[in-house]
Formats: C-alpha cells, structure tokens, sequence
C-alpha cells in the first residue's frame, strides 16, 4: 500500500527497501523485533559504518528480526499525515509501532527534534513516562549518549560505548523479560545491571537557584556510576562482510572499512579523540580479508579506510600497496577521507593516485603555532606546504583545509594566520588548465562533554558571524573557495551538547513549533527555536557562553567515558599554559584511564610486508579475436521504475563486479566502466524495451553475461536478451527515432468515460499546437509538444499489439497495468517531451493525478537489428 505513494515523493528510492545485501526475514517468526532507526535522511544515515554493524550483528542471530527506518523527508512526512499512515520500516513496511525495541543512533545534536518526529510518526507517546508496557522500548546509540541528557524525558535507555560490545546481551535481556511478562519497571531494572546500559530514570538531578546542578542522585544502591562499554579487540568482533549497498547515491557511497577505533593524539577540543579510547588497530591480514570478501559482495569501485587519523595506522603503507596491487586492474580506487599533516607522505601519494585522484581533506585546524599549542594539534607549516606541494604536483585538483574559529584565547593573528596560510597553498597549485584549487572549510568550536575543553565557555553567536565575515572577505580569489559552517547550527549544537534535562522541555516546544531536519541550513527554523527558548524561559547562554567551575557538577558526572576527569583537568591546565602533550603511543603514559587490564592499546602488528599483484586475478591473456561489447535488452518494473537513471548505472556495474565481468574502463584521471544505456526514463516510468552497451576487458559469452548479472540485479531489473556486437558503431541513445508509451488511468482516482477520453485525444491531435510548460534549471521554456507526438490514441488493452512482438521473458501487460482502457502514445525524440505532461495537459489533470499515472515504455523504434 505504501509502495503506491512514491510517485508522489521525491527521490523514492529512499523508502525502497530490497537494496542489495539486506535482510528480510520473517517477523512473525521472530522473539524480538528491532527498529533501527537513524534520524536523518536515508543518504545520511546509509553513510554511517555503525548502522552496518549493528544491522548485520542483530539479523544474524537467530530468533532476532532487525529492520531500518529513517526520517522521511518532508514530503513523505506529510504524505504520511494526510492518509493517516503511521512511518514504517524499509524491509517490511512494518508500522515502527510494532516493533519491539526502536534503537535510535544518536550521532549528532541537531537531529534530536527529527527523534522526536519519528516517535509522533510512528503514534507513539513521546515522554517515557507517558508509554505502557507493551509499546517498544526507546533506545538511543552514539556518542551523543555520553550526555543524553536533553533527551532523558524521551529515552528508557541508552548503550554507552561501542554497540556491537553490548547490543545481544541487551537483547536477550528484553527477550526473556517478554517470556516473563514480565513490568516495564522490572525490565528496566534488569538492563541496568548490564555494563554500558544507562537508564535515565533509576537517576534523580537536584538543581541550585544559581541553575547548577547540586547533586545527581542514583534511585539504586549498586547503580551509581555507568562505564562505557569498550570492544577490547577489532580482530575478533563482528564485522559486516556484506554491507547493504543502497540505491541511491548516498552521502559516502563506497566501501568503509574501519581500521582504527580511538586516537591517542589528544587534540583538547576532540570529543571523539577522548570517548573511542583506547586505540585499537585491526591487524592487518584481517583487513584485507574484509576488503576482498566485502568487494565480491557489494561491487563498490572505491575503499575508503575509517580511522580518526588513518595516517597514523601502524601498516598504512604496506596496506596500502597490497591494496593498490590487487584492485589497481579493476579500477577500485582508495580513499584515506582523514588524515593528520605529516602523515600525508609523497609514498602515500603516489600509491593512490594509481587508480584514482580520491580527495584529500587537511585539518590544521588553527594557523598559529601559539594556537596549536593551546588545542594540542602541532601542524609544520613546512611540512604542510610539502605535502599540499606533492599532491598538487602528483596531479590532485583540489585540497581541501578545514580551520576552526571561536577556540580558546584565540585571537585576530589567529585569523589573519588562516588567510595567510590559505594563500600560500593556493600559490603553489600550478599553472595552466589543470590548475589546482583549495577548498576551505571553517567551523566553529563546540565544547563538548569530556574533553579538556568541557569547562570553556562558547563564543557569543554575534562573535563567530564577526569572524566570519572577516574570513569571507579575506579569503577570496582565483583557486580558493571558503565554506562555513551556519553559526545558528553551532550556537544549538553548544546548548544541547552540554545541555541537561532542562532542555527537554525545549526541544518538545520546538518540535511542537514545526522544528526538523536541524542540522540542514535551508530547513533550520531559528526564530522558532528562539520562541522555544522564550517560552520554556530557559537562558541560552547559561548552556554556551558561561565558563564553568572545575568543581561544578555536570550533567553528565555519572556517565563514565572511560577518561579520568583529573586527566581533563590536567590537560585543561596545560592548554592555558601552552603545553602540548605528546602522543601516548610515542611511550610515555599520562594515566588518562582508558588502558585498563582487560581494556589496552591494540596495535596492528608490524612489519607487515605488501603483497604485490601484477596482473588482476580476473584478467587472462588475449589469445584469439574476440567479440568486445555486449548488447543487452533489459526490463525496468515494479519497484525498480523508482530508481533514477544515474543510479541505475550505478547498479550495473556494481552488479557487473559482483558477478566478475571484466568490464573495460576509461582511461585518464577518473576511470568508468565503458557503458551507455538509452535515454533516461522519468523516475517512475516502467519499460520492456531499455538497452545496454557494455565493453569487455576479455572474452565472455553474451548468454553468460546475462546469466551473471540477472543473479545480481535487484528486483524489477532483469535482462531479457543479450547478443555479442561489434565494438564500433552508433551510441545507443541516438539509435532510436521514436518511443512509444502506454498509460493506464486507473490510479488516477478520477474516472473518464471512453468516449470522452476519444474525443479528447482527437481533439489534441487537430489542434494548432499543445503548449507544454518546462521546468529547466535555468527557468521554464514553453515548448509545442505537437510536433513531437508520433501517435495519440485509445485502445483496449486485450487488444493491443505492438509493432515489434514483446519479447517472450517480459511481463505480461496484465501484470503491469489495470483497467480495460489504456492510452497509447508516441513520441518523437527531440526537446525533452515526455508522455506524462502531455496527457496532463489534455485531460487537464492535477499535479497529483499525473504523478500517478501508471507508464510503461513498450517500444523503441527501428527495432535494433
């Protein structure tokens, strides 16, 4: 039923569901159901490597159904209210209401109202206190868990630390609680008992009339203080083999493969340099074992290695080579997406630029040595101009730098520092066409939760936009391009991440008041969240701009991120002294707490030799002539007419490497598998007759390629026909004249007598002109679509015959269209005229009717020989 909607929303191969790699299984049979929710648009949260995880790790044990759910944009969301649908899962279309357990990941502040949204969405009571027994249970995930606690009002629990460490053996707890029957309240106090599990309500929090908190007192004897849940090894946890591969082109659209949690360089304003401790690096030959296996199974073209600083992986060189030696032939490019200078070496370079130039993104942070060494994050300036240098001459177009304003005692030559800076690296980008660029990004400094900085005050709103404006005039000119960050979205992230529970009342005011999707400029509703302040008469700037005590009792005092707060205090003293302290790994210990007996540094093992392969394991010696494109006809139905056409390239040839066809690639900076389709199809327009050219590396079978990816395309795509060709000859999309449609009315939910619908049709065909009206980037155009339509008329569906046979392994028509009647037109190539407008525009149907028509290509014409 939900599925007949998407013609009406954008981008609906969000709300698909059936990506390649994910799980159905059967609810009914299942003990626990889990909802794993991410509160942000499906292309963020599918980027996220966690959401991975936990949704492999869950669906794998048995007895145990997971499914994802995302906030719907705002066209779903209010689709969803006017038909009185509740938000629903993309495996099943199960109602989120319906599952047992809802785990929200709690990646960032400013999507707490979409959190609260979901939970309206999916009927459920938004306060903890407000819910029965038998609704799920609400948890949350992240990092934003070590201070939950705006959001205490809306939670029953949260999992401190690293998920995969807790997830099952919270699990089994809710699992037997239902055998049980047992209370809300008993189960409650069951997950408390397990490591890592903070329930907000077993803890009461007194106040001072100054606002600071006097005390947060426990409500069990043995519950006073909950520690973080901490993997103690990469190598033996589990690890998803098999990522889902979504549709849609998403925010990190490759291969991430984590290989390094936690860092040890202690930059003081780094909140995820202090809550992943202690560093655990995953041994290297593992690492290439989730490489190749993930590769087989997802057909990504590009591997992107996660840490907080994957320079300073203990293999990254060797690693590196291996990989570059064994994917270099198949064009499966390397991405290192975060790197500290000085570990950005000219060997590095020159290993992944053999593939593909990926980006490079340089954090400085600050510009000044005075500066550096108040946050702790050294940066030669030497060492950086070397290495923006090198890539530059290695051939890189783009650097990216990102600098921080608002820190500690920072001041104008701070400022002036990043402008300086900036422009002598864009001095050294080149000359000629191929001239090189610097993007650079400014941020402003949150204080975050256990950091050094967790005591500094944040700079007044008018201050950071006084900086901004400075840098935005001064750092302009040819090759340097300025990005910030809205100083309204830092000023809320400050409030909420040091916030308390105070706050909760805030965040349901805004809600109330039509607040979402925060964390998106174009979306972000400051004059309501100023009225929600007013209204709840909460100051902000007791949460931002107030530097508190280093003996006040925070907000979140009784949640153990596994970091001594002494050592914060130590650390905070040395930052205003301008001490640096140096990386742990380099030998000496500071005690910050994190190494515990069980609980240490884990470091890849070294040396660790590369493998080198010279010729790819799927490449063979030419030894006769062959045969070196492939010409598939393939159908696009049913749920696959909502995937667009860049992504539907995408599929192919992700699809094409899963099933080891030696595709042939480009060449030059940027390689592509050599493959063309015919003209794109409108999102939701279904066809029996699209075709695909596909060039070969080495000899294969036209009936063996068809074979290989139809067991690899995802359902509604599957290829009917394939024959071998000649390599020359004409590009498939001007190979086609003309294109013919037919279109049932019968979702429309209007009804056109027959005659009627003749009448109108002839009367279109003897008019002067049909004036269609196109929307273009660059406006709208008016274009006469008369001269474009090759045939216009009714006909009964029972007795249509096209003019080339449907081929005999294409769905019938009764499969894909109802009603008696259907309209058949053709069109001409030429100006963009499309079938749907036309018809709109005849039967005068509204913007909502037409989306609705049911369209489905049935013949391209000449027929391809």
């Amino acid at each position: 039923m939900l599925r007949d909607y998407l013609p009406l929303v954008s981008r609906p191969s969000r709300y698909l569901g059936g990506e390649v790699n994910s799980c159905r299984k059967d609810l009914h049979k299942a003990k626990l159901r889990f909802a794993l929710v991410f509160p942000d648009a499906y292309e963020i949260g599918m980027s996220y490597l966690g959401i991975q995880i936990l949704y492999g790790l869950l669906n794998s044990q048995e007895g145990i159904v997971c499914e994802r759910v995302f906030s719907p944009w705002f066209d779903m969301d209010a689709l969803l209210r006017f038909q009185g649908l509740p938000l629903f899962s993309l495996e099943s279309q199960t109602p989120l209401g319906d599952f047992d357990v809802i785990g929200f990941s709690l990646q960032y502040e400013l999507c707490y109202t979409n959190v609260l949204n979901i939970l309206s969405l999916a009927g459920i009571p938004l306060l903890a206190r407000d819910r029965e027994d038998d609704m799920p249970l609400i948890i949350g995930g992240g990092p934003c868990t070590l201070n939950p606690e705006p959001l205490a009002d809306f939670f029953d629990a949260f999992i401190l630390g690293d998920g995969e460490e807790v997830v099952l053996e919270l699990a089994d707890v809710i699992k037997q609680w239902r055998e049980d029957n047992g209370d809300k309240d008993t189960l409650l106090r069951k997950l408390a008992s397990i490591e890592g599990v903070y329930v907000p309500s077993l803890f009461e929090v007194g106040y001072r009339p100054d606002g600071t908190i006097e005390k947060i007192e426990p409500l069990l004897r043995h519950y006073r203080r909950v520690k973080k849940r901490t993997v103690q090894d990469l190598n033996g946890i589990y690890y998803p083999l098999a990522p889902v591969v979504p549709f849609m082109k998403v925010i990190h659209d490759r291969l991430s493969v984590e290989i390094t949690r936690g860092c040890t360089r202690g930059c003081r304003f780094c909140q995820a340099g202090y809550i992943y401790r202690p560093v655990r690096e995953r041994d290297p030959q593992v690492l290439l074992e989730i490489i190749d296996e993930s590769l087989k199974r997802t057909g990504y073209e590009e591997i992107s290695l996660l840490s907080l600083s994957a320079g300073d992986y203990s293999c990254i060189f060797p690693v590196l080579q291996t990989l570059m030696g064994r994917y270099e032939n198949e064009k499966v490019a390397v991405s290192l997406p975060s790197l500290r200078v000085g570990t950005l070496t000219k060997e590095l370079i020159e290993e992944i630029k053999r593939v593909r130039k990926t980006g490079f993104t340089l954090a400085p942070e600050a510009a000044t040595e005075r500066l550096q060494g108040i946050i702790n994050k050294i940066t030669d300036e030497g060492e950086l101009l070397e290495t923006t240098n090198q890539a530059f001459a290695a051939g890189w177009h783009l650097i990216k730098l990102y600098f921080m304003v608002g820190l500690p005692s920072e001041r104008q030559e701070d400022h002036r520092g990043i402008v300086t800076l900036s422009k002598k690296i864009v001095r050294q980008r080149g000359r000629g066409k191929r001239r090189g660029g610097v993007n650079v990004s400014i941020s402003t400094f949150v204080p975050k939760p256990n950091t050094p900085f967790q005591w500094e005050p944040q700079l007044p709103l008018v201050e950071i936009e006084e900086r901004q404006r400075y840098l935005k005039e001064e750092l302009r000119g040819k090759g340097l391009r300025l990005k910030w960050h809205d100083a309204r979205m830092s000023f809320l992230e400050g409030v909420f991440s040091r916030g308390d529970r105070r706050l909760g009342a805030v965040l349901l005011k805004a809600y109330q008041r039509g607040c979402k999707f925060d964390g998106w400029t174009e979306h972000l509703r400051w004059h309501d969240w100023e009225e929600a302040f007013a209204d709840t008469g909460v100051d902000t700037s007791f949460y931002t701009s107030r530097r508190r005590e280093l003996s006040e009792v925070l907000p979140w005092d009784h949640l153990d991120c596994g970091v001594e707060v002494e050592f914060l205090r130590d650390e905070w003293e040395r930052a205003n002294k301008g001490v640096v302290t140096p990386d742990c790994r380099e030998g000496e210990c500071f005690h910050c707490g994190a190494c515990e007996k069980a609980k240490k540094m884990v470091l890849a093992e070294t040396p660790f030799s590369a493998s080198r392969t010279s010729i790819s394991s799927r490449e063979v010696i030419r030894k006769r002539p062959w045969v070196k494109k492939i010409r598939s006809q393939f159908v696009k139905v049913k749920e696959a007419r909502f995937i667009g056409h860049l992504e539907m390239i995408d599929v192919f040839s992700r699809a094409a490497r899963r099933a080891g066809i030696p595709m042939k690639f480009s060449e030059g900076f940027h390689p592509l598998p050599k493959i063309s389709f015919t003209n794109p199809l409108p999102v939701g327009t279904e066809s029996l007759v699209e075709f695909m050219d596909l060039e070969l590396a080495r000899y294969m079978k036209a009936g063996e390629v068809k074979e290989r990816l139809n067991r690899e395309l995802p359902l509604g795509l599957w290829i009917i026909d394939a024959h071998e060709m000649a390599l020359k000859g004409r590009p498939l999309p001007t190979m086609f004249e003309v294109d013919r449609f037919l279109m049932s009315l019968e979702d429309v939910g209007r009804v056109f007598p027959e005659q009627e619908l003749r009448n109108r049709l002839q009367q279109a065909l003897k008019g002067e002109e049909l004036t269609l009206i196109q929307e273009k980037k660059k406006g709208t155009r008016k274009v006469n679509a008369l001269p474009y339509l090759e045939r216009l008329q009714l006909v009964r569906k029972d007795s249509y015959v096209p003019s080339v046979p449907i081929h005999n392994e294409a769905p019938s028509l009764q499969e894909l269209l109802g009603g008696e009647l259907v309209i058949e037109i053709g069109i001409r190539r030429g100006e963009g005229v499309r079938p749907v407008p036309i018809l709109q525009h005849i039967l005068g149907l509204t913007t909502e009717e037409a989306k609705l028509l049911k369209v489905v290509k049935m013949e391209s014409l000449p027929p391809l020989a």
